[in-house]
């Protein structure tokens, strides 16, 4: 079985989520999540300029709380990750894991596509943000659901895998990434993309990485 280990702290809004491995078996995912120092304290956040392109993590088609079914393949990572707050907010845990899940994997894709290694911090940022929202317990009750439904080899992995499947690999063009990389500030040309990218290649690498799905 997989140990998630969670440690906050709340005087400077850090959030790490761990994933151990208590059987020998491969790590199932680590997630370090770090919130600038913009959210530090407000005095600080006061004597920081945020500088930014436009596009950086942008949502434009954000979602609800809904089913990991109902997501499209239009929905880039911080549409989902939207979703995955509601779902929060709402004491939906189960709903939320999936779709903690399909953005973890859409955003592990993105990065394999996207040329700025720099711009690859931007799914853990995304999550970051919305677990610098999070109170304590809802954090607690999400880490369960977790624990409960990407353990590897389990029947709930099985089901939530199949489901990303079915929902297929991304359609819509990585701005939210591309955007919040060094180039874009830099005013570097071209779309960002890596070049002769092997879209399917990568959409399988990234289900079994992120998820270990098939293992």
């Amino acid at each position: 079985m997989y140990l998630l280990i969670l440690v906050l702290q709340s005087d400077n809004a850090k959030f790490y989520v761990q994933a151990l491995n208590t059987t020998n078996m491969k790590i199932l995912f680590t997630i370090l999540l770090f919130t600038f120092g913009i959210y530090l304290t407000n005095a600080n956040a006061q004597n920081i300029k945020s500088i930014e392109a436009e596009g950086n993590l942008e949502s434009p088609k954000p979602c609800g709380c809904i089913e990991l079914s109902a997501v499209t393949s239009e929905n880039n990572p911080a549409d989902i990750l939207n979703g995955m707050g509601k779902c929060i907010e709402q004491k939906e845990f189960r709903k939320a894991a999936r779709l903690f899940a399909i953005a973890g994997v859409y955003g592990t894709y993105d990065s394999y596509r996207v040329k700025d290694k720099s711009a690859h911090q931007a799914l853990l940022v995304l999550q970051s943000n919305i677990f610098s929202k999070v109170s304590e317990d809802d954090k607690n009750n999400l880490l369960l659901s977790l624990q409960g439904q990407l353990k590897a080899g389990s029947e709930e992995l099985s089901e939530i895998c199949n489901a990303i499947r079915q929902v297929g690999m991304p359609k819509y063009f990585p701005r939210y990434m591309i955007q919040h990389g060094l180039q874009a500030l830099t005013g570097k040309s071209g779309n960002g993309l890596v070049e002769n990218f092997n879209s399917q290649e990568s959409w399988d690498l990234s289900l079994k990485t992120y998820l270990h799905c098939g293992e």
